[in-house]
């Protein structure tokens, strides 16, 4: 049985040990959380997992007690219990065996450390006998004796601790036992006594050891050479073999660890395929690590460190040459790989990358900051878009390859290779969360690069441009599967960051199964139902702050049942669904655009609250749709899309099924049809699937050349890169009746300017406010009252609108305190809108450096449609030194005797501003060698330049348009000394 999240039971009840960091607890279920409770059938030897109780006596009992007032850790504990008995008769109590699947290997020389609670309950003798030995394996032969000792208890929960240190190792390995329990003291017998055990603890300090190559493999052959300067080992027939020596402690089937130092020159994966405890077929011989870093090769010509997960080793030499694992170079350049190190341990490498994938982030609980900016206890009003997060590259936290960018994940990308029509902006991106695209350059010569879904930063940036141009938030598509499902053992990295990038920036999320892979399955119900149980409980999905509901339910989006090529019966459709509905969730289907036409399925659709019609046709076409489902009581999901292309994916000729842009006009038509149709909410579709050029994500001018055969790339037309998610912004505005529907395509002067990225400070306003950063003030003219609007706390100007119509706030001076620079925010407010707010003007009056009650230009009009809805201003010219009434900085003004319910107000800084305590995105210029200026070749990815000068004085600084060379990803100017007398810096352009 391979990795899974699912538990097993237990062969017998055994403790299993696995290897973790130094000083963290090794011991599965020490604290007996697992198991059920009650009187155990002795000798038990499959009831609680992790251990092996026994009773020789016949007359004793142990139990497992679910007590969370009585345990010493956690709800469970052990309660053993004996008799009075004979001199001789045996004893009873529990214990860590040195056989099956209890065995534990020692490391000799290694410190060991052994700890637990125990306690007195009743009796005439208040002791215990605690044991601790190795064993020979597949022997009861004691090898060494650590602790024998008859221990006196007390009536409470003591902590007993043991040091041991194993310095005798037999051939074959040693073993280790506990034994915790009753043994009739010498010439004695057991008495009436009841004593319990809680929270037992193994560490082991770590153990690394460095490893050679075996010589014995006959495909494993290897020379010694000289590359670098370094002494590497380079293999004849690309495998080198290693061995595991006897003297390393583990726990076969418990993780151990690889790390292999090898130089980075050429192109391929550096996989380790281990001899697995999984089986006895060739490929549980050679198991691939589960998990890995930095495996693969990107030619950077420098030595690097790879660290991999050997997850369930059994180390019985079943590889060639009596081999216990082997490193293997896949997909390669026919360059030899060159390894200069390997190091083997029992504890994970202090690598920043591996500790982070180790870790596996999503089965923390998120306790940084969450933002509630949108509500999301409703769809009404909402604009969301589909975020697939399906990007990967190379040495990313997953490493698996160039994952949705190539066609095939480990062969080096090209233009045969590539697989996207729209290569992607990345000025907004760091230069150090962007990945080099092997050897493909742009149009202008200069290297490529790509970024990856699974890196934190990237998602935070995606939801963070989500705020900026006001979309509410996302659906995050799940191709659920065996494979991709964290229950059957999967990365969940994008769902994690998903979580955190929606409560950092406010935006609201929920989940959207697409059943495309799902068909393929043999048991698609049990495959969903597994993992949505997985999610739901072990990740508690639908407690996250920032999930979306409708009604008063979860929501939850289907898509794909009858749409063709995804092969499920009508029967496999309704279970599916109906398990789903029986869940109290609000469902949402996705279908096909012709769905009217598939009768045979109206009621699967009518088992779904919502339903979207992918890609409709135009305007009739939706308010058909929309028809038919207020018949059924359901209602329309309209989908705006941007467009459509996939010739590099499909390898068809420039033009070949191709839905062009015609510069945001094709999206804005689609926008209006879905506004005009009614319904009271938008799916953006998509915000990230470069593949089939449907994403509003920005994209590049400047892209690599596609294939000669076949592809394209598109562009921006003359159109700014975030065109299509200022569109999106604009949109929102027409739903929400603030902008009118106009089938003419908007300038780019007539659309609002998105909100900056930075800083954020927030007042919460209700009865009692919640103030980060961002004080509501009250004054003469700005008095304001705690009410309730539209299920939240909320703040009304009055008691007498006629003469409170002010709302006050003040920045605190930690963030900006008198900038007579000027200082650039956004202001944003969120009011409650309806039909008693209709035609209510808001402005904003803030304190500038020409003055303290400097009117913004942009006035709004309540439109009165209902709902929570947010205003911003844009301003560059801030003073904010507190010289509004009461020491404020900025009001928001009403017309007197309009009253407006408002539940929060934020400003939100350039994202670059140390002044509201962000950080100067800054690379390194530095002088190689022979003096030219270096910098990194991926600063030049995400818009950074280089600029000189020949005066500091002057400040002329122009762009360098050259640059001399690109090595090992270091960019390279080489300027002439004595004739070029120059000061160089790197710049980019500002975009917040």
């Amino acid at each position: 049985m391979h990795r899974t999240w699912y538990k097993r039971a237990a062969v017998v009840i055994i403790a299993l040990l696995m290897m973790m960091t130094a000083g963290a607890d090794i011991l599965e279920n020490g604290s007996f959380e697992s198991g059920p409770g009650g009187v155990l059938s002795l000798p038990s030897m499959d009831e609680v997992p992790g251990w092996r109780a026994f009773d020789t006596s016949g007359s004793n009992s142990i139990e497992l007690v679910s007590d969370p007032t009585g345990a010493a850790d956690g709800t469970n504990y052990i309660k053993i219990t004996s008799v009075v008995s004979g001199s001789g008769l045996g004893d009873t109590g529990f214990d860590i065996t040195f056989q099956g699947a209890g065995k534990v290997l020692l490391s000799t020389g290694a410190t060991y450390t052994v700890s637990f609670d125990a306690k007195w309950v009743s009796g005439t003798d208040n002791s215990m006998t605690f044991t601790l030995r190795s064993f020979a394996e597949g022997s009861y032969a004691v090898v060494e004796d650590f602790e024998s000792v008859s221990m006196p208890l007390n009536p409470f929960w003591t902590t007993y601790t043991y040091e041991f240190t194993p310095t005798q190792l037999p051939e074959g390995g040693d073993g280790i036992a506990f034994y915790i329990g009753f043994r009739p003291k010498a010439g004695g017998s057991l008495l009436d006594e009841v004593i319990c055990i809680d929270n037992i603890r193994l560490d082991s300090e770590p153990v690394t050891l460095d490893l050679v190559p075996l010589t014995t493999a006959s495909d494993g052959l290897f020379t010694t050479e000289l590359r670098s300067g370094r002494t590497v080992w380079v293999p004849e027939q690309n495998y080198l073999y290693f061995d595991v020596p006897a003297g390393f402690g583990f726990v076969p089937g418990r993780p151990v660890y690889v790390r292999v130092e090898y130089l980075d020159a050429g192109r391929g994966y550096l996989n380790c395929q281990y001899d697995s405890s999984y089986g006895s077929e060739v490929s549980d011989k050679y198991y691939a690590s589960e998990l890995h870093s930095r495996s693969s090769r990107v030619d950077s010509g420098a030595f690097v460190f790879s660290c991999k997960m050997l997850e369930s080793p059994l180390f019985e030499g079943r590889q060639n040459g009596g081999a216990d694992f082997r490193l293997v170079l896949l997909k390669n350049d026919l360059e030899p790989f060159a390894v200069a190190g390997v190091q083997l341990s029992n504890v994970p490498f202090d690598d920043e990358r591996f500790q982070y994938a180790l870790s596996e982030p999503w089965l923390q609980s998120y306790d940084g900051p969450v933002h509630d900016f949108i509500d999301r206890m409703t769809l009404s009003g909402k604009v969301l878009t589909g975020y697939q997060g399906w990007f990967r590259c190379p040495n990313d936290p997953v490493d698996k390859g160039w994952v949705h960018w190539g066609r095939t994940a480990y062969d080096p990308l090209d233009a045969s290779q590539i697989t996207v029509d729209m290569w992607p902006y990345l000025n907004d991106y760091s230069a150090d969360s962007v990945y080099p695209a092997d050897e493909m350059v742009y149009e202008n010569g200069r290297p490529a690069y790509l970024f990856s879904s699974a890196d934190r930063e990237t998602v935070l940036r995606h939801f963070r441009w989500m705020r900026k141009y006001n979309i509410d938030g996302a659906y995050l598509q799940r191709f659920v599967s065996r494979r991709q499902s964290g229950f059957y053992g999967a990365d969940e990295f994008v769902l994690n960051n998903v979580r955190e990038a929606a409560a950092r920036e406010g935006r609201v999320w929920a989940l959207e199964y697409d059943v495309s892979s799902l068909h393929f399955d043999d048991a698609p119900f049990e495959v969903i139902t597994n993992d949505w149980q997985w999610l739901t409980e072990d990740l508690d999905i639908l407690n996250d702050p920032r999930y979306l509901h409708e009604d008063g339910k979860p929501v939850l989006f289907i898509w794909g049942f009858s749409v063709p090529l995804r092969e499920f019966t009508l029967e496999e459709a309704n279970q599916i669904v109906d398990y789903f509905a029986a869940q109290d969730l609000y469902l949402i289907g996705g279908v096909h655009s012709m769905w009217k036409d598939n009768t045979d399925w109206y009621g699967h659709y009518q088992r779904y609250d919502q339903l979207l019609g992918w890609m409709e046709t135009d305007l009739a076409d939706l308010n058909s749709q929309k028809s038919t489902l207020n018949s059924w009581g359901m209602k329309i999901l309209p989908h705006a899309w941007p467009g459509f292309s996939w010739c590099n994916l499909k390898m068809l000729a420039p033009g070949t099924s191709y839905k062009p842009r015609n510069g945001g006009q094709f999206y804005w038509d689609r926008i209006c049809n879905a506004v005009s149709c009614g319904a009271d909410q938008i799916f953006l579709g998509m915000f990230d699937e470069y593949d089939e050029g449907t994403a509003i994500m920005p994209m590049s001018d400047d892209h690599p050349l596609p294939h000669t055969d076949w592809g394209q790339y598109i562009d921006n037309e003359g159109n700014d890169p975030f065109w299509h998610l200022q569109l999106s912004g604009a949109a929102r505005e027409m739903l929400h009746g603030t902008r009118s529907v106009s089938l003419s395509l908007p300038a780019s002067g007539g659309l609002t300017e998105p909100a900056f990225g930075g800083t954020n400070l927030t007042a919460y306003l209700g009865e009692s406010n919640t103030e980060l950063g961002l004080a509501q003030v009250e004054t003469a003219d700005g008095g304001t009252v705690g009410t309730v609007a539209g299920g939240h706390d909320c703040r009304t100007n009055g008691p007498d609108p006629l003469t409170d119509f002010y709302f006050y706030f003040d920045i605190d001076d930690l963030f900006c305190v008198s900038n007579w620079q000027g200082q650039a925010v956004t202001v944003e407010i969120e009011y409650y809108d309806d039909a008693a707010t209709k035609g209510t003007l808001f402005r904003l009056q803030y304190d500038a450096l020409s003055g303290p009650y400097v009117r913004h230009s942009a006035v709004y009009e309540s439109p009165g449609t209902g709902g929570w809805k947010n205003l911003r201003w844009n301003i560059a010219d801030g003073l904010f030194a507190g010289r509004q009434n009461e020491g404020a900085d900025f009001r928001i003004a009403l017309s007197a005797g309009d009253s407006a319910a408002i539940r929060r107000c934020s400003v939100f800084f350039p994202e670059d501003d140390p002044a509201a305590g962000g950080m100067n995105s800054s690379v390194a210029l530095s002088l190689s060698r022979n003096g030219a200026v270096q910098w990194p070749a991926a600063a030049e990815a995400v818009g950074w330049r280089l600029y000189a000068t020949e005066s500091l004085i002057a400040s002329s600084w122009q762009e360098v348009a050259e640059i001399s060379a690109t090595s090992n990803n270091v960019n390279f100017y080489s300027a002439v000394h004595g004739v070029d007398q120059h000061f160089f810096s790197l710049r980019r352009s500002a975009r917040d």
